[in-house]
């Protein structure tokens, strides 16, 4: 199947279950309109009674924008844009104060409400139905009962509270014909206001927002005022205050001999640490430069290194000399020892005078690493003096740094508190300019009119009409979802997943004239459903097929007709020349002998138990061809219909009659319907029409087939036509009255 198909399909689907649920609501609702329509009455004549001593009211509308709310945070210092900030809660609260009782006081107080006759009661002339009404109340007996009867002292006593009772009683009046409301995903509050002149209504509704508008206005002064007075009150303390805290710096500062040396405060001691920690520097500086040289000294003295390189060595000028002295004899010594030899005297003195330039030179050297080794000394010591020095100052420095930090603590209290008295002060001065052009921050964007048709009793009747509808049709479904009743063959399939093969019209007639009734009316109704019924069992079978012989007829409970349809059935079946059998299978609550005004004395009874013989019990021609097996009579017949010999009479049977008709016990009552349903070739279930419970049918069909009966399906019984077609439940039924003229009734 493609997508097409199948999404064709689920259409399909959805438009059929669509137009059930649409046939049922209307089918409910069918049945119940009588309901609707008494409801309906009920309501809307009172209504009309009421309404006709009611006087009409009429129903002004303003409408106010809330541009911002005000101001929250008085000392922000900065420009006052209350666009952005509104909010719903914020309009919300607006309406509110609308519709308050401080404002409604002075409405009435202004227009002067309490003298209205349809504001004060006091002043109205009672109607009728209000004397019916306060009459009827048994709280104005107790009224009248309790009070005092001494009239002086009620007099005097209604004189103290009359003015605060009768004011009071204006405004709850007022307060209930008053209505503000904030609409839906604006900033707008809609002002609405009953009446019963117009004029008056259009009149209290703009005097509402008038003074509505005229309340923030004094709020936002008053509020002025309040700040204004109190900045100038705090402004005083504060400049007391940094008066205070600039004396106690400078107090602090003469008391611990800090001075200022241009925005920044010095101190002797701070001289000192920053001169001694600077020749501390130099002092480690030449101290590490006179070391290095005696390292490098003594490394040349033990190595035996050449001291010429080093850099004392050759600025001493007593060693160039030496030195220069030390080259030129050595020359000499060259030139002599070319002459000479090796062991001339000349020689010899050649080098004893070298070896004591040499020893000069070496003796030079030695005092150049002293004297080095005694600067490296002297600064060492120097340095060691600057150290202790400086740990002196800093001991002094310690003590005058309490005192620089508990300075600093000050002077930050006082510029701290002299940046809040500016911000004050420079808010004051705003502020006091400010308060002489004041701005409302809501404005009116609708005036009322006058109305021309009133709101009230119009409205009123119209939604009593509907609420009273409304409520018939929530009665017309609870009472269907209540009624747990089968009255449709739909109903029926879908609770016991069987067809509805007939539904039986109830025989108004004589019980015992049934016979007659089926045989000598042919064209009616009963007797046209019993053909059905007879029909639908053949329907279906083959030539070769065997019909069906043995047919159970049961129920859910008693009294749902299935001995009356079995009887009926029996003889339907004898209009065809077939040789039937109708047993009475019902041996607890036997009836069918009654019907047919034959005897019950044995039967069915006595013949499963062994003691008689079907042919000495049973009726021969109880109906014009027709054989009657009574129930029969036994003191205990608890146990007695069993399967082996309920089978072994019944198939016995089987080859003496064309068709054996039983009529058996309710399924839910006794176990006998399930013994002999296993036997039948079909097993017919019947449903009284509109009293049969749902859950009683599932119960017994399922008993049924956990049985393994053959169920054949649902016919329902003693069914009104009228009321069945008038109710349209849906199924064939509803049509019999159309085709009254098809049946010879």
């Amino acid at each position: 199947m493609t997508d097409r198909e199948s999404l064709s399909t689920s259409t399909l689907v959805m438009g059929e279950h669509m137009r059930h649920t649409l046939r049922w609501l209307w089918r409910v609702l069918w049945r119940g309109k009588f309901l609707v329509l008494g409801t309906w009455l009920l309501a809307i004549v009172p209504t009309v009674l009421v309404l006709q001593q009611t006087v009409p009211l009429y129903t002004a509308e303003a409408e106010v924008l809330i541009e911002g709310p005000e101001a929250t945070d008085a000392l922000a210092d900065q420009r006052r844009d209350f666009g952005f900030r509104v909010t719903e809660n914020v309009v919300n609260t607006e309406a509110e104060v609308i519709a308050s009782s401080m404002l409604a006081y002075r409405v009435v107080d202004k227009l002067q409400l309490d003298r209205d006759p349809e504001f004060n009661p006091m002043l109205r002339e009672p109607r009728p139905i209000d004397r019916i009404i306060a009459w009827a109340n048994p709280l104005t007996w107790l009224v009248a009962l309790s009070r005092s009867p001494d009239p002086a002292t009620s007099r005097r006593t209604s004189d103290v509270a009359s003015d605060d009772v009768v004011r009071s009683m204006v405004v709850r009046t007022f307060l209930t014909r008053l209505d503000a409301r904030m609409q839906r995903r604006s900033f707008i509050v809609t002002v609405h206001f009953t009446s019963e002149d117009p004029k008056k209504a259009a009149l209290i509704a703009n005097t509402v927002v008038e003074l509505y508008m005229l309340d923030r206005l004094e709020a936002s002064f008053d509020d002025a005022r309040r700040l204004t007075s109190w900045l100038g009150e705090r402004l005083e303390g504060l400049r007391r205050d940094v008066n205070a805290t600039d004396s106690a710096v400078e107090e602090f500062r003469a008391a611990n001999n800090l001075r200022r040396k241009g925005e920044r405060q010095t101190t002797v001691t701070d001289q000192q640490l920053s001169e001694l920690n600077t020749r501390i520097v130099i002092a480690r500086s030449e101290l590490a430069q006179k070391q290095a040289r005696l390292d490098q000294v003594r490394q040349l003295l033990r190595s035996r290194g050449s001291m010429e390189t080093s850099s004392e060595v050759l600025q001493s000028s007593l060693i160039q000399r030496l030195r220069e002295q030390e080259t030129a004899l050595t020359r000499e010594m060259s030139e002599a020892i070319k002459t000479y030899g090796e062991r001339h005297p000349r020689m010899v003195a050649y080098r004893a005078d070298l070896t004591e330039l040499r020893s000069k030179i070496g003796g030079e050297i030695e005092k150049i690493a002293a004297s080095i080794a005694n600067d490296v000394d002297v600064s060492a010591a120097g340095l060691r003096t600057l150290e202790k020095e400086l740990d002196g100052v800093r001991q002094r420095s310690n003590v005058a740094g309490e005192a620089e930090i508990r300075l600093r603590e000050l002077e930050r209290q006082a510029e701290a508190t002299r940046e809040l008295y500016e911000a004050f002060l420079a808010r004051f001065k705003r502020d006091a300019e400010q308060d002489r052009v004041k701005r409302v921050n809501a404005r009116v964007i609708a005036r009322p009119d006058a109305p021309t048709s009133p709101a009230f009793p119009r409205r009123a009747a119209v939604m009593s009409m509907v609420s009273a509808v409304s409520l018939a049709i929530v009665l017309v479904f609870l009472l269907d979802h209540l009624d747990n009743a089968v009255r449709s063959s739909d109903e029926a399939e879908e609770i016991s997943g069987l067809p509805t093969v007939a539904l039986v019209p109830v025989h108004r007639g004589r019980t015992d004239r049934l016979v007659q009734d089926v045989t000598e009316r042919p064209r009616s109704v009963l007797a046209d459903a019993v053909r059905s019924l007879r029909i639908s069992l053949d329907v279906g079978i083959g030539d070769g097929a065997a019909r069906p012989r043995i047919l159970v007829l049961t129920s859910s409970i008693p009294k749902e007709g299935k001995t009356f349809l079995a009887l009926s059935l029996a003889i339907m079946f004898t209009k065809t020349n077939e040789r039937v059998l109708l047993i009475d299978g019902d041996v607890h609550r036997p009836r069918m002998h009654t019907m047919l005004g034959r005897p019950n004395a044995e039967g069915l009874v006595q013949v499963l138990s062994g003691s008689a013989a079907f042919e000495d019990v049973v009726i021969r021609d109880a109906a014009p061809g027709l054989d009657f097996l009574p129930a029969g009579h036994l003191a205990n017949v608890a146990d007695l219909i069993s399967e082996p010999t309920a089978r072994a009479l019944l198939d016995d049977l089987r080859g003496k009659y064309d068709r054996i008709v039983i009529d058996s016990a309710p399924v839910l009552a006794v176990a006998d319907a399930r013994v002999l349903g296993r036997l039948a070739d079909r097993v017919i279930y019947l449903v009284k029409w509109n009293s049969t419970a749902r859950d009683a049918v599932r119960n017994g069909v399922r008993l049924l087939r956990d049985g393994r009966a053959p169920l054949h399906g649902i016919v329902l019984s003693q069914v009104n036509q009228r009321k069945h077609a008038r109710y349209a439940y849906g199924d064939y039924g509803q049509y019999y009255g159309r085709y009254r003229d098809y049946y010879g009734e």
